[in-house]
């Protein structure tokens, strides 16, 4: 077992990369075996996703802001835009793989409005890329691009920075089993941050930011785009003390092909904050999970953001015109899972605007696998929570009607 030392500015690929004062620029061409560490230097920026491998770990070293792994593509130069004759409509013709899904402008501003057609954009900010819900298929475009913005002005010249972030790599790791996180920042993926099968993974001190936003169904009028994902499987799963900032869906989430997707178990979410969301901070789907927890968290601003913009509420989902925008959200769980066990406590519960805290459409069996208590909810006049299929507005007559949540508070 070795630990790897990366320094993508002063590093030195004939290093050993054994130590910080011998440390390698790349990583990619390392052969990891299980039981490895690679530290990447506080401050590094990559414009890609992280190439990781299973039973590996992956860190920070040295001092300053967390390393930071980025898929979106810089469009802030005036000849990165070109007018087309549409009023205040520019055209980027920088080369950018797949369709873009979000823009961030400036210091971290996700302020543009996705619109599905051209003929749509008549505001600042609203954009539109002619392959969006291709997928795959425009992830793999380096030609010409088809991604347009309104702007009175050029683009360039209006805002300091501008970022587009694009369907790209589709994820910024993919995950696999034995793969550990720590103290490592990731942002602006079309689709998801860390996305993948896979038992014994750890995700702790982690920033996840503007993640998803592109197009799923442009029948349905349907985006997404999770920050931590976990598909069919996953067993023993740690995500521990990370932040969520700016998730199109979901923040965390395990599901998979319906009734085939295999029951979770051990995973657990703890001592994280979650802050604007489009779907939920965390969505539990298809399995009920076992012996797993929703601990210790702060939930704010659920149903906010970039994911609401330019949508006429409720939010375009496959539950519509059931509310979109929970902290807590549970679906397509029609059963009891064998041995299943969700303990959700401790958290608190912010402002959820055009949602709920706990929004539950499973089965009577499934919920009565869950057990809510000592969580801390914000008063909210339209619903509170949603629980063996009926709306709760006041937390006392919930915890009444239900057995649960019989110590938490108002606060």
């Amino acid at each position: 077992m070795a630990t790897y030392y990366i320094d993508n500015q002063t590093g030195k690929n004939e290093n050993d990369g054994l130590s910080p004062e011998t440390a390698r620029k790349d990583y990619t061409d390392i052969t990891l075996v299980a039981g490895d560490t690679v530290l990447f230097k506080r401050g590094s920026f990559y414009r890609d996703k992280l190439y990781a491998v299973g039973y590996v770990s992956y860190g920070a070293y040295g001092e300053g802001e967390k390393p930071t792994f980025c898929a979106s593509t810089d469009v802030s130069d005036p000849a990165d835009w070109v007018a087309i004759g549409k009023e205040n409509v520019w055209k980027c013709v920088k080369p950018i793989l797949g369709d873009v899904g979000n823009i961030v402008f400036n210091d971290g501003e996700c302020t543009a409005t996705f619109r599905w057609n051209l003929e749509d954009l008549s505001s600042e900010g609203d954009f539109y890329d002619g392959q969006c819900a291709t997928g795959d298929r425009a992830s793999l475009k380096t030609a010409d691009t088809d991604f347009y913005l309104y702007s009175v002005g050029n683009p360039g010249d209006k805002y300091s920075h501008i970022e587009a972030i694009s369907y790209n790599k589709r994820h910024l790791v993919s995950a696999t089993d034995g793969m550990s996180f720590d103290g490592l920042h990731f942002m602006n993926s079309g689709v998801h941050g860390i996305q993948g099968k896979g038992d014994n993974i750890t995700v702790r001190n982690c920033d996840f930011e503007n993640i998803g936003g592109c197009a799923w169904s442009r029948e349905l009028e349907i985006r997404f785009g999770n920050g931590f994902e976990i598909w069919d499987h996953g067993d023993n799963i740690l995500v521990e003390n990370c932040t969520f900032k700016n998730v199109y869906d979901s923040c965390v989430t395990h599901q998979g092909p319906g009734d085939k997707t295999r029951t979770a178990k051990n995973f657990i979410c703890r001592g994280c904050t979650f802050d604007t969301y489009g779907m939920a901070a965390f969505e539990y789907r298809d399995k009920l999970p076992i012996n797993s927890e929703f601990t210790d968290n702060v939930c704010l601003n659920a149903g906010c953001g970039f994911a609401m913009l330019g949508e006429e509420l409720p939010r375009k989902s496959e539950i519509w015109p059931q509310p979109m925008g929970h902290h807590i959200f549970m679906w397509r769980i029609p059963e009891a899972s064998d041995g299943g066990n969700l303990t959700i406590k401790n958290n608190y519960f912010g402002a959820a605007p055009v949602g709920a805290a706990i929004y539950s459409i499973i089965s009577p069996e499934a919920e009565a696998q869950v057990q809510l208590d000592n969580n801390k909810y914000t008063k909210n006049d339209i619903l509170l929570n949603r629980w063996g299929g009926e709306n709760y507005n006041d937390l006392d007559e919930y915890k009444a009607a239900t057995g649960q949540d019989k110590d938490s508070i108002y606060v």
